[in-house]
């Protein structure tokens, strides 16, 4: 069964938007290395030595600056085994893909597919 990986929340003003969840949540929000200022990582759980969620059930996601590759709404990433795999069933069960998978940085692949309901989600392969 895949889980859920993570979240990611569209903003207009990264620095604004960090302060928010940071003051309202405590969150850790910081840039990530590589991304142009475009994604922050947003940190609700302490991680462990892999920078997954060390506390069973936390969940860690981001921010992005809205309309980075299309996109503008809040969505889900799914960690999937196979994201290929993936995509190859979302057409036939009434989805669609909005972003063919392509490289993160040098940690991971995504795609963004658009759900039978017309809701945005991301597939994470870890490399």
């Amino acid at each position: 069964m895949d889980k859920v990986k993570g979240f990611d929340i569209p903003v207009d003003d990264m620095r604004r938007a960090g302060e928010f969840y940071k003051d309202l949540f405590g969150w850790e929000v910081e840039g990530i290395a590589g991304s142009g200022g475009d994604f922050h990582s947003a940190r609700t759980v302490s991680v462990d030595e892999q920078g997954e969620p060390s506390e069973l059930g936390g969940i860690n996601g981001g921010l992005y600056i809205r309309g980075t590759n299309g996109l503008t709404s809040t969505f889900l990433e799914i960690k999937v085994g196979s994201i290929d795999a993936v995509l190859e069933k979302v057409t036939p069960l009434g989805g669609s893909v909005v972003r063919d998978k392509s490289a993160i940085l040098d940690i991971a692949y995504f795609a963004v597919i658009k759900d039978s309901e017309g809701n945005h989600i991301g597939l994470w392969e870890s490399r």
